[in-house]
């Protein structure tokens, strides 16, 4: 398989990022925790190149059969 050339990783600084507190309730824990995935997510969806995401679209629009 060719090797795909991908966009260099941009780094998100640990003090960008949401940091968990010590105490308060879990649904508190919840919500920082959901902040932390969707910051990671976005990290690694800007590393896609188009040509991947075109890929993942086709495939997302052919019919399945289960």
């Amino acid at each position: 398989m060719p090797h795909i050339k991908k966009k260099e990783k941009e780094i998100v600084s640990p003090n960008e990022m949401v940091h968990f507190k010590w105490g308060g309730r879990t649904q508190e824990w919840e919500e920082e925790a959901d902040q932390v995935m969707h910051t990671l997510q976005d990290q690694i969806d800007e590393q896609e190149t188009n040509e991947e995401k075109r890929k993942k679209i086709e495939y997302a629009k052919q019919k399945q059969y289960w």
